[in-house]
């Protein structure tokens, strides 16, 4: 990993642009319901239209990075900026979203008083969920892929690229009328006493995707088109900074694809976005994801005012929005016996076309927007409930659970690591092996999580009659916030390529990972060293503040995916109190002030940052936390009440 000797900045615009987003949801509905003796029946009907207005323009000026870790890089950002050699560039057409869907959604419910002390509770949903469309470009704006097709939208398009409203082709999958939810539940308590509570229930939930994915589709050509410059060509070519179509050195150069027309004419020549990378389509089995969830819960009341609960709470969620690669490489033993193919390996859709299912002259990679992950959630939860007496109140949860799954949501499975900076989450999904290799713990599994909040009124010592000393010694009270948890689940990555199968036009991560060596040994961040030979064998100089053993894992032979599972370390827990001393004074009937002394990290313990952690094994820094939460801070306020 390239370290700066002088100043890191970007100049040009906004990754994100400027984005004026509307967002409006009209609903109607109606509930109906009717007591007939020991039932209550309920009737209910309720529907929504989602609507996004949202213009995107980011990097439509174009947007140039200066590092010092460029190809022609002196190792100075601010000297880069001056000889006018930028790390790289970046550019995109921008475009608008207007996407709309519906939702349909009637229910029964019967809630039956069988006895006294137990009561059932049963009843169905119906959900009708449209499909999420986006109307921009005359209802043409989502794009899809199927084999063979030419589309009627845009004549010129490459077989297979096909847009919404093409025959058949309705991108983000069709109406489903079968989702049907029932529900069951049960409060029941036994004996006499009143103490005792015991609950259970069961039901399936259907939950539409997000607009989120329409975003995504913004840089598919030709509405759009994203570009790196003369880079776009390949062969190490390196953008200039007063010409970023011409290679610094001379070498070659590459047509600018700007400025794109609005609204491109049904015959436009794709020719210009060709090789299209970074691209996405919706798979024609999109459906709806769905959860069914279960808990069973007993409570007992063990005084007039402290409650005990001690609950299994549980769910699996199936159809969930993940991204998967329909267009890796398939060639990487070739590959890797040819020294030209690996060392253009980030860019070998371009150098080596044939070695993809697609042509690579016409695709760079073709991710698949679809409906095919799944999770499941176990947890015991116990809670102890003190409602206010003495001047005292609490309430203290600890959760025990699991949460796995095989993406943990749409960006999650597609940009969740890799990347060049060194630090990166959890890889990208992995297209041959998808079940096995990435089903592991969720991105938020924490195995264990106590939290407890407290207020105590303190007494004064005695009740003052003189009103002065009233005030001063009347009205103090103390709270607090402590939470233990431990590490959420980290995964490990290789950003190099060596796996040959992926490069960096396709629009998700890589799904590269290294190979284990031994179980995770984890460190002292504070003063540990390890002589890190994960990316150079040879290396003999050690270095501190590692939270794992990077040694642990070695990098893959080219040609291979490592054998590391899904998240296969877990990074620093959290043991954080927070603590506030308060002081109320009566000024008046309808007035008083109150004086906030607050500690936040009370004990000022060192908090690591899980997103500090390098966990890319291609970064010289692979193992080391980097950084940490902020230390203790005390703030002094007062309010005033009238």
């Amino acid at each position: 990993m390239s370290s700066s000797l002088g100043p890191t900045f970007s100049l040009g615009f906004s990754n994100n642009g400027p984005q004026p987003r509307i967002d409006q949801t009209y609903q109607v509905d109606d509930n109906f319901t009717k007591i007939l003796g020991r039932h209550t029946i309920k009737l209910g009907f309720d529907m929504r239209r989602f609507q996004v207005y949202n213009p995107f323009f980011g990097n439509i000026n174009g947007h140039y990075t200066f590092a010092g870790s460029g190809s022609f890089s002196t190792g100075d950002g601010g000297a880069d900026f001056l000889l006018g050699i930028p790390d790289n560039y970046s550019q995109s057409g921008g475009d608008i979203i207007n996407a709309r869907a519906q939702e349909y959604y009637t229910y029964f419910q019967d809630q039956f008083r069988m006895r006294s002390n137990l009561t059932l509770t049963y009843g169905t949903g119906w959900s009708v969920d449209t499909p999420l469309v986006d109307i921009y470009h005359a209802n043409h704006a989502l794009v899809a892929f199927r084999p063979g097709q030419q589309s009627t939208i845009f004549t010129n398009a490459p077989t297979g690229y096909v847009f919404q409203g093409d025959p058949g082709v309705n991108a983000a999958g069709t109406t489903k009328y079968g989702h049907f939810g029932p529900r069951f539940g049960f409060a029941w308590s036994p004996g006499n006493s009143s103490k005792w509570s015991i609950r259970g229930g069961y039901g399936i939930y259907f939950n539409r995707s997000l607009e989120e994915q329409t975003l995504q589709f913004l840089g598919d050509p030709p509405y759009s088109v994203a570009s790196a410059g003369v880079a776009d060509a390949g062969g190490g070519l390196s953008p200039s900074f007063a010409a970023p179509f011409t290679d610094i050195a001379g070498r070659g150069s590459t047509p600018n694809k700007f400025p794109l027309p609005s609204n491109p004419p049904s015959d436009v020549s794709f020719a210009q976005f060709e090789p299209i990378n970074f691209l996405l389509t919706m798979d024609p089995h999109t459906s709806v994801p769905y959860a069914q969830n279960f808990n069973f819960t007993v409570q007992r009341q063990l005084t007039g005012t402290t409650l005990f609960s001690l609950a299994y709470v549980g769910a699996l969620a199936r159809h969930l929005v993940i991204v998967r690669e329909t267009d890796p490489g398939i060639n990487p033993a070739g590959c890797a016996a040819d020294p030209t193919c690996v060392a253009n390996r980030a860019v070998q859709s371009i150098v080596f076309p044939n070695n993809f299912p697609l042509d690579g002259n016409i695709f760079s990679g073709n991710a698949n927007d679809q409906t095919t992950g799944i999770s499941n959630y176990n947890s015991l939860q116990a809670t102890l409930n003190k409602h206010t007496s003495h001047g005292l109140q609490f309430f203290a949860t600890y959760t025990y659970s699991r949460a796995m799954d095989d993406g943990s949501g749409f960006e999650n499975s597609a940009f969740g690591g890799g990347g060049f900076g060194g630090f990166g989450g959890l890889r990208a999904s992995n297209p041959f092996n998808q079940t096995a290799a990435d089903y592991g713990p969720s991105v938020f599994d924490a195995t264990h999580r106590f939290v407890i909040n407290y207020t105590y009124e303190i007494p004064p010592l005695h009740h003052f009659s003189n009103l002065v000393a009233k005030r001063f010694f009347e009205g103090w009270r103390m709270s607090g916030v402590t939470t233990l948890q431990s590490g959420f689940a980290l995964d490990v990555i290789d950003s190099g390529f060596r796996s040959l199968t992926c490069d960096v036009l396709i629009f998700s991560a890589c799904w590269d990972v290294p190979n284990v060596v031994s179980k995770a040994a984890y460190a002292d961040p504070h003063s540990d060293s390890f002589i890190n030979r994960t990316k150079n064998p040879g290396n003999t100089t050690p270095r501190d503040h590692y939270w794992f053993n990077p040694n642990t894992f070695s990098r893959e032979a080219f040609g291979t995916i490592g054998n590391a599972g899904r998240s296969p370390l877990r990074g620093p827990g959290i043991a954080n109190f927070d603590w506030g001393f308060y002081k109320d004074t009566r000024i008046t009937e309808q007035t008083r002030l109150e004086l906030r002394f607050e500690f936040f990290n009370l004990w000022n313990h060192t908090q690591f940052s899980d997103n500090s952690i390098s966990t890319n094994i291609n970064s010289g820094n692979f193992g080391r936390i980097l950084s940490a939460q902020p230390s203790r801070i005390v703030q002094l306020a007062a309010k005033f009440y009238f």
